[in-house]
């Protein structure tokens, strides 16, 4: 073993063996940096500003982060900290943060990685899953347990960041001990449990707790340098925890963002700007709806980044065209690439955006699917039938037949391989292979004939609508989501399982005033019909805005919004989805593989027809084929719901002092007979198609009856002008 003197020159207060299988700690990584790169910086945080109001940072060279971390680590030792510790952490990603989880690392604890964003109560349901026995925490939560002091009888060791405030305590600062002699980093295996932190989805309010190994953790660094093309020069920014705690092993700068920032409703593009043009940021690694706040500053502000290198998105689909909003303003030759991947996989595959605008956009329009690319190296990923029943043993038996839809499932060493105390969870997405395990991602889509995997949406949100036939929700949006209205929109299920009823609901473009529902409703209803998943979609509902997750600010609640949709419609709630998988579920979700490359297999609307769309049209023309003009529409007839989905007054009541105010202020250019302004509506507003038809069918009754009683009247006159001529909508279509 070699032994590093704590020379005044490195100040090296570690020791490490060699980096081989047997020794796979991943603190390791930071002792070597600490000799190669003593005096480069590794960790990068913003302090406040200067007198001139320039942003200030503070920052740890790889010698100091070295050293500080192995002093804490003495101290926790001290403190009764040792190897196999769960020890959960209640802090914002900041130095001190990075500095307790690799001293933990060091002695062989498992520091559990808890989002503060969470709130309390759900803080305190992880920590009743993981049964920590000791916790570190910042002051602004040491509330919690006292008030969830059931879920933290687990604990035996409390250890405040700061002072404590309402428990007696030590303190972080008092184990942290200047002592020259050296401490000898735990010897890990590489299915020693590293880390362990919570995957929380939309679908479930229950966090499940993820240990990622030190064998894993390696591998995902290996993945990270190699997809994010890392060199010794690049400077890193990201707002994910997990790749945060790994990116000072990749030997680069690492700028930790804001605590606000983490949350994506609340991040201000400003600071991150700052930050880019202080330290030459050169690798981005944010969340599509983060990049998306993004570029809509640079377009606001004409501001350009040319340091820019790579840009990695994670964790949600990156739409098309908002990544091409973002190509204006970074270098012509810097890619952007979304990465797919989830807690348990975090790296799985990508694709660069140059081949997404040149080659799949267009057919994720037609409704195939989001692509993600190629599995990654030492990966590998399989498609079997959709069924929600465990499966105790691997078996070729279980593969989709013929390459149609069905659920990814993974393997690799740089997967996690169980859950902490869910041995519920371990048999729902685990499957045995060996030494392996098979991660069941819970995503459903297709390989084509060059192994790339296409994204068709969340398994827990498809709709069967009968014994045949299965709808997938991504590819059937894919469809609505080219009308120009369109901001978002999804498809969500109601009605008892196998006889769902699918519902498409639309939150309109930023801007739009809500005018013309109706005419909205028949061209989303008439292009549902040019394409043959979507054929049975007739139910359409209208929102201002859409629900958010609570755990995750950026995505769509679907949940909440089925429940929704449900109530509006009069029909039951989903019930659980069936154990037997559903026979031909892929010929109804999309094109046949077997038809990927045919560009006959797509249709769009064309002057009111059907007809193939050619290969060699562009995405733009593809756009204005399916762009109607409105000039002369038809007014807006909606069907205003009495209550909101929120069970909320206080809507209604902003709602009735925006109305009053609106009535008192005249408005000469809006004609009050032709719409309604959308912020005078309520949150949600909805017609059918069902309820268009009626619509439409009883203005023609009226029309009817106008015409006779005005022919048949005494005081008929036969003067042109005194004819009434129905009221037509005209509709035109730009052809192509």
């Amino acid at each position: 073993m070699t032994m590093i003197k704590n020379n005044p020159q490195t100040n090296e207060t570690a020791s490490v063996t060699s980096r081989s299988t047997e020794q796979a700690n991943i603190s390791g990584y930071i002792v070597e940096l600490a000799q190669v790169s003593a005096y480069k910086q590794a960790i990068i945080s913003l302090s406040g500003r200067d007198n001139n109001s320039k942003m200030a940072y503070t920052h740890l060279t790889f010698r100091q982060f070295n050293q500080r971390s192995s002093e804490l680590a003495r101290g926790l030792q001290q403190a009764g900290v040792i190897r196999g510790t769960k020890t959960a952490l209640q802090m914002q990603p900041g130095i001190d943060w990075f500095s307790i989880v690799y001293a933990l690392l060091k002695i062989g604890a498992v520091p559990i990685l808890i989002q503060p964003s969470l709130g309390f109560a759900r803080i305190a349901q992880c920590i009743k899953a993981v049964e920590p026995e000791v916790l570190i925490s910042e002051p602004k939560y040491q509330v919690a347990p006292m008030i969830y002091s059931a879920s933290y009888q687990s604990i035996h060791l409390q250890i405040s960041t700061h002072r404590r405030w309402f428990s007696k305590g030590i303190c972080i600062r008092d184990l942290q001990q200047n002592d020259p002699t050296t401490i000898q980093i735990a010897e890990m295996r590489s299915h020693d449990p590293g880390i362990i932190i919570f995957s929380t989805s939309c679908e479930s309010d229950k966090p499940k707790p993820t240990i990622l190994s030190h064998g894993t953790l390696n591998a995902i660094v290996e993945l990270m340098k190699s997809v994010m093309a890392i060199t010794p020069d690049s400077t890193l920014f990201t707002t994910f925890p997990l790749f945060m705690i790994l990116a000072p092993t990749l030997g680069i700068r690492n700028v930790i963002p804001v605590s606000h920032s983490l949350n994506a409703c609340r991040m201000d593009p400003r600071l991150l700007v700052e930050n880019i043009w202080d330290h030459g940021i050169t690798h981005l690694l944010m969340s599509p709806t983060r990049l998306m706040m993004l570029a809509e500053f640079l377009r606001e502000e004409g501001i350009f980044l040319p340091s820019i290198q790579r840009i990695g998105a994670w964790g949600e689909p990156y739409p098309a065209q908002e990544l091409q909003r973002l190509h204006f303003y970074i270098n012509e030759k810097t890619q952007i690439f979304p990465l797919y991947g989830m807690t348990e996989a975090p790296i799985v595959s990508t694709i660069g955006s140059h081949k997404i605008v040149a080659e799949t956009q267009i057919k994720t329009e037609r409704g195939f699917g989001i692509c993600q690319g190629k599995v990654l190296d030492d990966l590998e990923m399989r498609i079997i039938e959709v069924n929600d029943r465990p499966i105790d043993n691997w078996s070729d038996d279980l593969l989709e037949k013929d390459g149609g839809i069905g659920e990814l499932v993974i393997k690799g060493d740089a997967i996690s391989r169980q859950y902490s105390n869910s041995t519920k969870d371990d048999a729902l997405y685990k499957i045995p292979d060996g030494k392996y395990m098979w991660h069941r991602t819970g995503d459903v889509g297709w390989l084509d004939s060059r192994s790339n995997f296409w994204f068709c949406g969340r398994k827990q949100d498809r709709i069967i609508i009968s014994e045949e036939e299965t709808l997938y929700t991504i590819p059937c949006e894919a469809v609505f989501m080219q009308h120009e209205r369109v901001y978002r929109c999804i498809i969500v299920g109601v009605g008892p399982v196998p006889f769902q009823t699918p519902v498409l609901i639309v939150e309109l473009a930023p801007g739009d005033s809500g005018k013309y529902i109706s005419t909205l409703t028949h061209e989303l209803t008439h292009l549902a019909q040019a394409y043959p998943h979507t054929g049975n979609i007739k139910n359409i509902l209208f929102r201002k805005r859409f629900p958010v997750h609570s755990l995750y600010h950026n995505k769509i609640n679907r949940k909440q919004l089925t429940i929704w949709a449900a109530k509006k419609l009069g029909k039951s709630l989903p019930d659980e989805a069936p154990d037997s998988p559903i026979s031909n579920h892929a010929q109804a979700a999309i094109y046949p593989p077997s038809l990927e490359d045919n560009p006959e297999a797509a249709v769009l609307v064309s002057n009111g027809a059907i007809q193939a769309l050619p290969e060699e049209k562009t995405v733009s023309e593809h756009k204005t084929d399916l762009s109607i003009n409105t000039t002369d529409g038809l007014q807006q007839e909606q069907s205003a719901p009495e209550d909101t989905d929120d069970n909320s007054v206080k809507p209604k009541l902003i709602n009735r002092v925006k109305s009053f105010f609106g009535k008192m202020i005249p408005t000469p250019d809006d004609d009050p007979d032709d719409a309604v302004d959308i912020e005078e509506l309520p949150e949600e507003e909805y017609i059918t198609a069902d309820q268009y038809v009626a619509i439409s069918e009883s203005k023609k009754q009226q029309e009817q009856t106008m015409d006779q009683s005005t022919l048949l009247s005494s005081d008929f006159s036969p003067s042109f002008d005194s004819v009434p001529m129905p009221a037509v909508a005209k509709i035109e279509t730009t052809k192509g």
